[in-house]
């Protein structure tokens, strides 16, 4: 019988789980000692996964369940600086501070998570796909998908700029595959002033391309901007991919 990490069997698992153990078993040993037909049989091993996967996805949704009422709200320690170099723009949290944050609870309810990274080449720009993908110990799984292209950056070389936007995409994956998110909205721009940034997606947009010295001052010039930093058009369906390319953009520079 497979066993986790910590010695446990799945059997075991499934019973705190409190995933119930169904009489299939039973049908299928009957079925062969009574020399069934192979289509009976075939029928009955069908049921059987069937039942098996969803006593899996069943164990999952009460682990995420039970992930999410223990988890803390994650806490954001990495500031982004204006450009005086002393007062905070606003304050995130990078991948390796949100791992730190839910390790415990995610072990703590069998959950484990992986991510995938493609990158797919074209003529005209690269993209990179990431994927997050959410285990529970029994078998049953979800993903979340990102994906955003590798563009020219006048912060850091063409490997940093994959290193940022990668760490991005995890983030940003491992969290809404979760179902979690950070203390408030990253671009909120948290600082020790008394001015709160943007929260309105369109606002937050024009804030980044300031933080990236664009010019934001008519229609024209921030469509634009934004065509020239995220090679996207300035529509609304455009709009939440837009905020996310910025970011990376805005993180790039005060990390460069």
């Amino acid at each position: 019988m497979e066993k986790t990490n910590n010695g446990k069997s799945q059997k075991a698992i499934a019973k705190k789980e409190n995933v119930e153990i169904t009489s299939v078993d039973s049908f299928i040993q009957q079925a062969i000692e009574s020399k069934a037909s192979v289509e009976t049989l075939e029928r009955l091993f069908t049921l059987h996964k069937e039942v098996k996967a969803e006593q899996a996805k069943q164990a999952f949704v009460e682990a995420l369940t039970k992930f999410q009422a223990s988890c803390p709200v994650i806490e954001k320690k990495k500031k982004v600086l204006n450009k005086d170099g002393r007062t905070v723009r606003y304050i995130y949290a990078p991948i390796d501070s949100v791992v730190e944050q839910i390790k415990k609870p995610l072990s703590k309810n069998n959950l484990s998570y992986r991510w995938e990274v493609e990158r797919k080449e074209s003529e005209k720009i690269s993209h990179m796909k990431v994927s997050c993908k959410l285990t529970h110990i029994l078998g049953h799984s979800e993903n979340s998908d990102f994906e955003i292209p590798i563009i020219d950056s006048q912060f850091m070389s063409q490997p940093q700029s994959y290193a940022t936007a990668q760490s991005y995409a995890k983030r940003y994956t491992l969290l809404n595959v979760l179902g979690i998110a950070t203390a408030d909205e990253d671009t909120d721009a948290t600082d020790t002033g008394k001015d709160k940034g943007p929260k309105d997606i369109k606002s937050q947009i024009v804030f980044n391309l300031k933080a990236l010295n664009q010019k934001t001052e008519t229609k024209e010039e921030i469509i634009q901007a934004v065509k020239k930093l995220t090679q996207l058009d300035l529509v609304e369906k455009n709009y939440q991919e837009i905020k996310n390319r910025l970011e990376i953009k805005v993180i790039e520079a005060n990390e460069a």
